[in-house]
């Protein structure tokens, strides 16, 4: 089956990025030219990408009727870039569906993404001409966009006439309940911190029992207060503190992160919003009138554990929308026409 010896050679792309002198350069080039990026959370969605393939490839293809032959149709793609190549999902689900595929790479992403494309097709020259970069996107036949909600709107009027999936801003929450220990709380804050709290899937509201000591979480993160380090992280926090100050809001300070209660789901970078909950019901509420804002919920009573919110399977979509699955449908009606 192609669509599994794609799916290797993506891997065996990704784990050079350990020992290969040109991943080295091509890291340290990002990150001059995205200094939200570093070495390390550069290492860490690579070294991601490599254990979800590696561990999950042949189970998640396992779960559809894929095609045998490439499909004639054009894919358009427009990625955004807020982590290290969080547009790789979809070009690989393009990838799986046979498509040709135009991309659009984030200008804080393009560095890494242009050069895993190299990569990974330099070991498969049947796609060298199915997949290119452009900013034309005339005479698609399908598409897929991330961006802001603003941009949103644009797509949508853009691809009005043709199949597209659009995907706006969201976020994460966390519950933690009256049994949670003081180690998954530790463990929360990879949910909150990893990649500067940047990425859909991180962690920026608490929902919190009655009464609970909202201490606890901040020496539970003591573990990660090298954040306040990095210079724009720290800019973010610094200018949070001095609104916060100056409008004499309420908050609880560390020195790297804010908290502040609140019912909004959205925090910026440098604070976590919480509220507190009486009743499993009123956690249930509180997802259900936020559903469509809500990328991942972690902890108690839900199915993804603290500190796993960054780490999703292959079969875990954006939006909780099945991609893959769409995009066969589509191949399957392209393959009529």
């Amino acid at each position: 089956m192609w669509q599994s010896t794609a799916l290797k050679a993506l891997k065996e792309t990704l784990e050079l990025h350990r020992t290969d002198s040109q991943w080295a350069l091509k890291k340290e080039e990002a990150v001059l030219y995205n200094r939200w990026f570093t070495p390390d959370t550069i290492n860490q969605s690579l070294d991601a990408w490599v254990e979800v393939l590696e561990k999950q490839a042949d189970e998640w293809l396992g779960r559809y009727l894929l095609p045998t032959d490439f499909c004639q149709k054009t894919l358009g793609i427009i990625m955004a870039g807020n982590i290290p190549l969080v547009g790789l999902h979809d070009l690989i689900c393009g990838v799986i569906t046979g498509f040709n595929i135009r991309i659009k790479a984030s200008s804080d992403d393009s560095v890494l993404m242009k050069f895993v494309v190299e990569q990974w097709f330099n070991k498969l020259p049947e796609w060298k001409d199915k997949v290119v970069f452009s900013d034309d996107f005339k005479g698609l036949d399908a598409a897929i966009a991330t961006g802001s909600n603003n941009s949103g709107r644009y797509f949508e009027y853009y691809f009005r006439n043709i199949p597209h999936v659009l995907r706006g801003h969201r976020n994460s929450l966390a519950v933690i309940g009256e049994s949670t220990t003081d180690q998954e709380i530790q463990e929360l804050g990879k949910d909150i911190f990893s990649y500067f709290g940047l990425g859909c899937r991180n962690v920026t509201h608490l929902l919190l029992p009655s009464g609970f000591d909202v201490i606890r979480i901040f020496k539970a993160w003591e573990p990660y207060s090298d954040i306040i380090n990095h210079n724009k992280y720290a800019n973010n926090y610094h200018y949070h503190r001095a609104i916060l100050l100056m409008n004499l809001d309420k908050h609880l300070d560390n020195g790297f992160v804010l908290l502040k209660e609140t019912e909004t789901l959205y925090s910026p970078v440098g604070m976590v919003g919480y509220q507190f909950y009486q009743s499993e019901s009123e956690i249930q509420d509180y997802l259900n009138a936020h559903e469509t804002e809500i990328q991942v919920a972690v902890g108690f009573g839900q199915k993804v554990n603290f500190g796993e919110a960054q780490s999703p399977a292959l079969w875990d979509y954006a939006d909780n929308f099945d991609t893959l699955n769409w995009l066969l449908q589509h191949y399957q009606a392209a393959s009529k026409s």
